[in-house]
């Protein structure tokens, strides 16, 4: 009986021991351990040593088995080309470091290599600037990667195990654990996973550079993605209408407006809006500085005020490199004394990140609030009432304009402008949000309609009397 106890006892601490060895024992590189397209990888021996050879073609080679939530993971690579994932739960959701062979040789160049999510199968590297650094690698040639990742936090050693190359102070991704993946055209040897050990690296994220900065407007009403037609850059039709559908959407760190995360992949090109209201307490100017990816329209009390494009790569990239950063752009907002509509689209092609953050030049004088509402000027007009307004009438130049009900609202149109649809804000008044104007309606005795005024920013411009 006592040798039983004793033999189990040994089985008991040997198991122990080999499980904890096979933590931080060299990862099998042979054909059993790896899930891979056929004939894209071969299992060879380099120096000795089991060694995985990747061709370009082969997509991502993924580890069996391996469930990795944080610790450190070490190997030699003999790259072209380099891209790592962990917590890798599919091609979808994972966690992504990469080498720009492009800067080989180069330890000064900023941009050697990056971290970046993937979230919904897009890589966010163009939301997150600043978790890319230089680092001495060499193309062709064995170079050394250690990441140590605990909880949170990441931090990435290329070819010195003792400084870091770049430190990552809030991992960005969805998953807490997942296996890991090669992909590119490399030779990797000596992988080394061991889970648990990260050294000193607290797992809470780091202090977010920007929490104590209030002028980086973190809480907005967002739409949902408006597909654009065809061959359309934008047109006054994508508008959010009375019918649109509002909700509050929260910042992330830095004051990144993830947009990609909270609606996922973009598969054709569309248009999303963002909205606060700025309560100012006197008419003034305020700088705004605007990170945004890709195309962007800014209104300001329904007029146009500011549009441009971030297209990394082409003339019309914004610093630095294309990223979305408040680097990108600034502007002056005209502001009048009370409320003030700020209303940004954003609109990408499919398959990139989309994003934006916004951070004014100071808050003297100003409140800004989300503003989940089609316009604080709309009122609701019994439909009766909307179509007595309809009819032809005759502008000063002697050029006909019509007016015609348009589901609960009217349509201005005429050969002497663009066509616009008119809301009410009064019984008799009407604005547009297309342009700078404001239609009021005027009746005779007999309560019938015999003309309307247009005012332009307050002020009247033109009359045009209603044909019998």
């Amino acid at each position: 009986m006592k040798g039983n106890i004793l033999f189990v006892c040994f089985c008991l601490v040997f198991s122990t021991a080999f499980a904890q060895k096979r933590k931080t024992a060299h990862f099998p590189l042979n054909t059993a351990q790896w899930t891979f397209a056929p004939g894209k990888v071969q299992f060879i021996q380099e120096k000795g040593l089991p060694a995985m050879k990747i061709s370009p073609d082969a997509g991502k080679v993924v580890a069996k088995g391996l469930d990795f939530s944080e610790g450190t993971i070490e190997f030699d690579v003999k790259p072209n080309n380099l891209t790592f994932y962990f917590r890798y739960q599919n091609a979808n959701e994972n966690e992504c470091f990469y080498l720009r062979m492009n800067r080989s040789g180069n330890p000064t160049a900023i941009e050697g290599i990056q971290y970046a999510p993937v979230v919904d199968g897009v890589l966010l590297w163009d939301l997150y600037p600043q978790y890319q650094s230089n680092a001495t690698f060499t193309k062709g040639d064995w170079n050394h990667i250690k990441l140590v990742i605990s909880g949170a936090q990441m931090r990435i050693y290329v070819n010195d195990t003792d400084k870091p190359a770049l430190g990552v102070e809030h991992l960005e991704g969805n998953p807490a654990s997942g296996t890991i993946a090669f992909e590119g055209d490399m030779v990797v040897s000596n992988l080394v996973v061991r889970s648990g050990k990260t050294g000193n690296l607290s797992s809470s994220p780091g202090m977010d550079p920007t929490s104590n900065d209030p002028r980086y407007i973190r809480r907005w009403a967002v739409t949902d993605p408006v597909p654009i037609p065809k061959n359309v850059d934008f047109t006054y039709d994508l508008l959010p209408t009375p019918e649109t559908s509002w909700r509050v959407l929260e910042a992330e760190r830095r004051g990144l407006v993830n947009l990609t995360r909270s609606f996922g992949k973009n598969k054709t090109r569309s248009i999303i809006w963002l909205k606060v209201n700025i309560q100012s307490a006197e008419e003034q100017k305020k700088k705004m500085n605007l990170g945004f990816l890709d195309d962007v329209w800014v209104f300001l009390n329904g007029q146009i005020l500011y549009l441009d494009k971030n297209l990394q790569g082409r003339l019309m990239e914004k610093e630095p490199g294309g990223r979305c950063s408040v680097e990108n752009t600034s502007f002056m907002l005209p502001l009048k004394k009370g409320s003030n509509e700020l209303l940004i689209g954003l609109a990408n092609d499919p398959y990139w990140g989309r994003g934006m953050i916004a951070r004014m030049g100071d808050l003297d004088g100003i409140e800004i609030k989300p503003d989940p509402t089609f316009d604080i000027r709309l009122i609701k007009l019994p439909e009766g009432i909307v179509k007595t307004y309809a009819g032809t009438y005759i502008l000063p130049n002697g050029t006909k304009a019509q007016v015609a009900v348009d589901g609960k609202f009217l349509r201005l149109s005429g050969k002497s402008f663009v066509s616009t649809l008119l809301y009410p804000e009064a019984d008799n008044k009407f604005f547009s949000r297309d342009i700078a104007i404001e239609v009021e309606f005027a009746k005779n005795n007999e309560d019938k309609v015999t003309h309307f005024i247009i005012y332009l920013n307050g002020k009247q411009i033109m009359e045009a009397k209603r044909m019998e």
